[in-house]
């Protein structure tokens, strides 16, 4: 009902106001154009009819002689003009692409009957775009060797980091953290055919998981001046096919086969090791599916349908320390797409696309910091659902309404079983079993938007303007077996001391709500255009009612709660942000353009941390006790109890364990983080097919929060915040760095007299980010038999410490805080979780190359051949040292370097290639390709243990996977 009510009230707003702003749709590009006579004066009236994917669409120019097609599916068009008293003229391969706002101009001569024909690309150059990424085309998904994820498919976006190297598919059963240009990886953004799907519980990273086979078109976007794009982070779009007018079937099947693989690297004479052991390997790969789509009532009525499946079986090293071991990290990936298609007429036109896909993991987490009975299996069933629909009332009104839910559940389970007993080893290795957790989430989004199209003397205008609003309930519980484990603080001896933790076992209900609205014009006059917008978001959260059984184990600490909900401290983020860009198109056939932009971006709330921080079943609560482990096997012993000896309480209060108030709070005037973003390009068009350029970007990232921990004055009993001030050093830490230098570093506690609540503050702080960064770019269309596209960035990322952050923070120099932001002057790095949880992802420098050739493809035994080289500075690989520490924030990792960045394991260079030959027969070709991937068969260090305090310390976790080949067949008839 509630959901119904805001619906209505949406369509209210729009129907009423109309100005409110609208969206640029996702998953579709627009095409505009003029007409004119042979001395270049407009011509109105002129009847301009677009074919190709399917039914026809007409317009007739207007008194400027333009005309425009707006939220065109990508593809392929032929562009028919036509006028009594002169030539007609068809352009037949109009290239429209996910995003794109293709312009183009026809000139029609007088008294001629014939049609004429003019052959060429659409242009290469788009004065309009607002977008500044990469747009992977169906020819380069097939022919240009990806792993087959839009994971792997990022290298091809300028400046931005993955935690990983995709080797043939062996790291697609997981998803990947990245970052943007200057843009945390909380800013990411997933989108498909036009449904946002970011997962705002773990908020930058997908909801979801996709089927490769099932995209049309595939879009990256690092920044944009447009207003519907939300956040300063990477946009991933994602398009899938549709039905046409023609019948088409595609089929597949794709093998990344052990045998295919070269041998993995063997890793000699470790530090702490008495053998040898093997690196990361792939087992197999393998993906299969079919797609077919036709029409059902021709020019009204498509329907497309889709399978696919990926089997991914990698072999990576085993926690169990004996020569040459290995263990499985399995995923079963399985998608069915149903989408149907109608226009009923040229005004009105729509789709409804229903989407099912399941993930089932088994290892999650494997590695050499995780024992097998401490993975997780996984299970991610989806089911999403969207109806949309367009109307053009005329060619200057354009109306879109679109309708989406996302239902889907997650659990992970761990292979142990919840009757097992979960300890960290010596060595930092998990073993005995994990915890078992499970989420039910929904995503119900709306959105209403429109173009209006106008002339104001000399110059076209094209206003946007639309609202959106988008929901996400997330119901879930984490469940730890035995409601405890223990943490080795040394080798496992009898007798030896060690470290209890009893958790409370979470249980979340929570819901964040996202409204928006935006307008925008864009002015063109005749080199000049201008694009400048307004974006206005609301975003907000509470936490919901839920009960607590709390852990008896705890002596009492975590008893059972009966929460009633709250609104997080008042939470509500209002903001209203401008974007401006401006082109200039110069030379006499307009191929060089000179383009500027500022634009400011709001981070996306997210759930996790911002709202289960104050939530005291669904934030995290341990209850650390020192205990004597009598026989020496790091397991709670029913006779071991006694010697509990409570430690410290993170996420409640000791004095007060019942209580139904965390001992956190959010700042009411909390404000979400921004970043202000200038850009400046330059691209050069070179004869028809080929254009290079390079791009300025400046971005200031502020408000960044900051937690600021609470203490008791033990002679008032008054709380406040901590000052440095109040930290006094209690211990130092010793570990020999990388190079053979033995440091020690002092680490801070609270002094005497103060007593911590175990609770902090968030608050907006004064530190602040810039980021300075040039990409150089070029791109070569397919024509002449090849194809390429390139771009090397290089970037500084700093650090700006303000002295509020330096008056309130603990002085202990620590590598990471609660958003993954490092502690550091130098370079912003983040980090990952899982089992890339030493992954820190910052590089200065990152590049991608990749191209395709056709050789004699008029000849029979003609083939294409593929290629695609990337590379980025090596994975910086900080000597750390893990450290349990009392104090208001718990544990703390001490950073002993002097820099995150003054070590780093070697650069990455990777080189992958593709071969293919299509056999046609009639309306049907076959494919067969084989891929090969790390060519060079490299066996980078990718992962070290860097916890100085661990028996593993400076020991290889991951390596690259070695040289491997893939064989594909592939299908198509139409």
């Amino acid at each position: 009902m509630r959901a119904l009510r805001r619906l209505a009230a949406v369509v209210g707003a729009l129907l009423v106001a109309l100005a409110v702003p609208a969206a640029a749709q996702l998953q579709y590009g627009n095409l505009y154009g003029v007409v004119t006579d042979q001395d270049g004066q407009a011509l109105p009236g002129v009847t301009v009819t677009i074919t190709g994917v399917a039914a026809p669409l007409v317009q007739v120019t207007d008194e400027a002689g333009q005309f425009r097609f707006i939220n065109l599916s990508p593809g392929v068009y032929a562009v028919l003009a036509e006028l009594e008293g002169f030539s007609s003229v068809e352009l037949p391969d109009v290239a429209v692409n996910v995003g794109a706002r293709v312009s183009i101009e026809i000139k029609l001569t007088a008294q001629l009957s014939e049609t004429i024909t003019v052959t060429g690309e659409s242009p290469l150059l788009d004065e309009k775009r607002v977008h500044r990424g990469a747009v992977v085309t169906p020819e380069e998904l097939s022919k240009v060797p990806t792993a087959r994820d839009p994971w792997s498919l990022l290298s091809q976006a300028p400046g931005v980091q993955v935690d990983r190297f995709n080797v043939g598919g062996n790291e697609s059963g997981q998803q990947s953290n990245f970052l943007g240009v200057g843009s945390s990886g909380r800013d990411n953004v997933f989108a498909i055919d036009g449904v946002v799907l970011t997962d705002m519980n773990a908020v930058g990273a997908s909801a979801t998981y996709f089927d490769f086979g099932a995209y049309e078109e595939v879009q990256f976007t690092v920044s944009s001046t447009d207003v519907s794009v939300a956040t300063g982070g990477v946009t991933i779009n994602q398009v899938t096919k549709r039905g046409s007018n023609e019948l088409k079937v595609n089929a597949r099947y794709l093998r990344t086969d052990g045998s295919l693989q070269s041998e993995p690297s063997v890793i000699i004479d470790e530090p702490g090791t008495a053998n040898d052991r093997v690196g990361n390997e792939i087992d197999n790969v393998q993906e299969y599916g079919a797609d077919i789509g036709g029409p059902l009532v021709r020019d009204h009525l498509w329907l497309w349908g889709s399978y696919g499946k990926s089997d991914i079986r990698n072999l990576v090293p085993s926690a169990a320390g004996s020569a040459r071991s290995q263990q499985n990290d399995n995923t079963e990936l399985e998608d069915y797409n149903v989408k149907l298609n109608f226009q009923a007429n040229s005004q009105l036109s729509g789709v409804a696309h229903y989407w099912t896909n399941d993930k089932l993991k088994f290892g999650r987490g494997a590695g050499p910091t995780r024992a097998p009975e401490a993975t997780l299996d996984q299970t991610t069933p989806q089911d999403i659902y969207k109806v949309e629909v367009s109307w053009i009332p005329s060619s200057s009104w354009v109306f879109n309404a679109l309708w989406a839910r996302d239902d889907g559940v997650f659990t992970l389970a761990g292979q142990g079983g919840l009757d097992a007993d979960v300890f960290d080893d010596e060595n930092g290795v998990r073993r005995g079993s994990n915890f078992d957790f499970t989420q039910e989430a929904v995503i119900d989004q709306w959105r209403l938007d429109s173009h209006y199209f106008f002339n104001a003397g000399a110059t076209s205008n094209e206003l946007k303007f639309g609202i959106g609003f988008r929901d996400q309930e997330n119901f879930s519980e984490t469940v730890w077996p035995r409601g405890r484990r223990v943490i080795a603080l040394g080798p496992a001896e009898a007798g030896a001391t060690h470290l209890a933790v009893y958790p409370r076992d979470r249980t979340v209900a929570v819901i964040s709500e996202y409204q928006s609205a935006w307008i925008q014009d864009t002015m063109t006059l005749d080199r000049l255009t201008i694009t400048a917008g307004l974006r206005y978001d609301k975003q907000s959260g509470e936490n919901l009612a839920t009960t607590n059984p709390g852990n008896p184990q705890a002596n009492g600490l975590l008893p059972p709660l009966d929460f009633q909900g709250n609104d997080a401290g008042g939470f509500e983020w209002e903001t209203i942000v401008p974007r401006l860009g401006v082109t200039y198109a110069a030379g006499e056939e307009r191929k060089t353009l000179l383009r500027g932009s500022f634009s400011r971006y709001t981070e996306q709330l997210g759930q996790n941390p911002y709202l289960f921080r104050v939530n005291p079943t669904g934030g995290y609560s341990y209850a650390y006790f020192y205990f004597t482990d009598a026989d020496g096997d790091l397991v709670i012993d029913d006779n071991e109890r006694g010697s509990l000896y409570f430690y410290y309480g993170y996420g409640f209060d000791p004095d007060n364990p019942g209580s139904l108030v965390t001992p956190n709070a959010n700042d009411p005037n909390l404000d979400p983080i921004l970043s202000d973003e200038l850009t400046l390009g330059w691209e050069q068009g070179v004869g028809a097919n080929f254009a290079f350029g390079a791009t300025l970007t400046y971005r200031k990232v502020t408000d960044i929060p900051e937690l600021r921990p609470f203490v008791v004055d033990d002679a008032t009993g008054q709380t406040r915040l901590a000052t440095r001030n109040d930290y006094v050093q209690d211990r130092t830490v010793t570990a020999t760095l990388p190079n053979g230098q033995v440091v020690t570093v002092p680490a801070f506690t609270i002094r005497d007299g103060l007593t911590p609540t175990t609770g902090s503050l968030l608050t907006t702080g004064d530190r602040e980010q810039e980021y300075t960064g040039i990409t150089l770019s070029f791109q070569k269309r397919l024509a002449d038999r090849w194809s390429a596209r390139g771009h090397l960035t290089y970037a500084d990322w700093d650090w700006k410490i303000g002295d509020e952050f330096v008056r309130f923070d603990d002085p202990t120099d620590v590598v990471t805080d609660f958003l993954g932001n490092s502690d550091t002057n130098e370079v912003y790095v983040e980090r990952s979780g899982g089992n890339k949880a030493s992954v820190f992802t910052g590089s200065r420098w990152s590049f991608n190359l990749n191209g395709l050739y056709q050789v004699a493809p008029d000849r029979p035994w003609g083939f294409d051949a593929g290629l695609s080289i990337s590379g980025r500075e090596g994975y910086p690989s900080p000597p750390l040292r893990s450290r349990v520490g009392g104090g208001p924030l718990g544990s703390r990792t001490v950073q002993l370097s002097g820099d995150l960045d003054d070590f780093r394991n070697d650069d990455v260079i990777t080189v992958d290639a593709h071969l293919g030959k299509d056999f046609t027969f009639g309306d049907a070709t076959f494919q067969l390709s084989i891929d090969g991937f790390n060519l060079l068969n490299e066996d980078y260090v990718l992962q070290r243990e860097v916890d100085a305090r661990l028996g593993r310390y400076g020991q290889v976790n991951e390596t690259l996977s070695p040289r491997v080949f893939r064989v594909g067949a592939i299908f198509r008839w139409n």
